[in-house]
């Protein structure tokens, strides 16, 4: 657990402590933890900054304010019983209670690597760029080899990058914090660039944490061809410098995701910020075949040549392939429910009127974009 973990607990037993003790009217023992409880609170502002820190130098206020006032009220012996209420009111309503902002969602992911369809090259080249760096750290040291840091996983859409990213964080036993541009984006002067700060802060908090960026190129294109990236950009910059350089204990991995490379500001591509550019490819044959069988596991199944639509599906991403899968198994139900002899299971006509109606989600213009940036740009 980190430092700031560790002040949070303190904290809130302190503070537990204080009510408990007040509630049975033991003043002495109720102030002598509330003054530890403050003690905490002024410890864990100075490891804080922006908007926490100024929550908890907001909640330090408010409690000094009012230990001082139940002081003065048990030394002159006046209205014990509203003494007593004036904190344990605000501890029901969690005034003081320390959460991390509910706006910025982390966990531990389940999916590892197994649940990913081919993708073989890339999962290797992430072991060694990205997984065993945090596994051997120490080794890593040793040799004074930077971990953490920048990885951009950029790909045509559907490819996987999510999964990827999740794997990831499991595979290192990481907080995973997932971004999206909804979280960060606000019409309002400087919010935006104080949440990614707060992101950032956030995960700092955390012994071991990845941030995860999706379609990072809405909130980290260049600045020469939006004004609004004036702001955002630089902040962004500023908080991933030093990042995986630091010595403390606290290790942060920043992966960004993007289906459009070329895109991003130039700067985000220099040595410092994102060192590794993986390229995340559309799904070969033998990711499709995995992918059907996948999607198709435990399901009744009659006269269906799998090979043919693994054919049949080239230039499919993998969103594509499992929607095929999901069309057909609603044909097949469409088909059961309507029909007079229920035979219940899929068919190769419930997976060709699906494919009849899909068409690859890729736009073409993209394919050749990708091609030109894989070429310029590949690990």
């Amino acid at each position: 657990m980190s430092y700031i973990g560790e002040l949070k607990i303190e904290f809130n037993s302190y503070y537990s402590n204080g009510i408990f003790y007040l509630a049975k009217n033991e003043y002495e023992n109720a102030l002598l933890n509330l003054n530890k409880a403050l003690v905490a609170l002024s410890d864990l502002s100075k490891h804080r900054s922006g908007i926490k820190q100024d929550m908890t130098m907001e909640w330090y206020n408010q409690l000094y304010a009012d230990v001082n006032r139940i002081k003065v009220m048990v030394n002159n012996n006046k209205s014990m019983e509203k003494a007593k209420q004036t904190l344990a009111n605000k501890h029901n309503s969690t005034t003081y209670e320390c959460k991390d902002d509910e706006r910025i969602k982390s966990f531990v992911p389940t999916t590892t690597f197994d649940d990913i369809a081919g993708l073989d090259d890339v999962k290797e080249l992430v072991k060694y760029k990205v997984i065993y760096p945090r596994i051997y750290s120490e080794l890593y040291d040793t040799f004074k080899k930077r971990s953490g840091g920048g990885i951009l996983l950029y790909g045509l859409p559907g490819t996987g990058k999510t999964l990827i990213a999740e794997a990831i964080a499991h595979e290192t036993n990481a907080t995973f914090f997932p971004v999206k541009c909804s979280d960060l984006g606000s019409k309002w002067f400087g919010e935006t660039e104080q949440n990614i700060r707060d992101v950032f802060d956030a995960a700092r908090e955390a012994d071991n944490a990845v941030i995860f960026f999706d379609e990072i190129e809405s909130y980290a294109s260049s600045r020469r061809d939006n004004s609004a990236m004036e702001r955002s950009v630089p902040e962004f910059l500023a908080q991933m410098q030093g990042v995986g350089a630091s010595k403390d204990r606290n290790r942060i991995l920043v992966i960004g995701a993007t289906n459009k490379p070329w895109k991003l500001d130039g700067a985000f591509l220099r040595p410092g910020r994102f060192d590794e550019k993986i390229y995340v490819p559309l799904p070969c044959e033998e990711a499709r075949r995995q992918l059907i069988k996948i999607r198709l596991d435990g399901v009744p199944c009659s006269d269906l040549d799998i090979e043919s639509y693994v054919q049949k599906t080239q230039g499919f991403n993998g969103a594509d392939v499992d929607f095929l899968c999901e069309k057909a198994k609603e044909n097949a139900i469409r088909r059961i429910i309507n029909a007079t002899i229920q035979d219940k299971f899929i068919t190769s006509l419930d997976f060709d009127s699906a494919l009849s109606s899909l068409r690859s989600s890729v736009l073409e213009c993209d394919k050749v974009e990708m091609e030109r940036w894989v070429k310029e740009y590949s690990a």
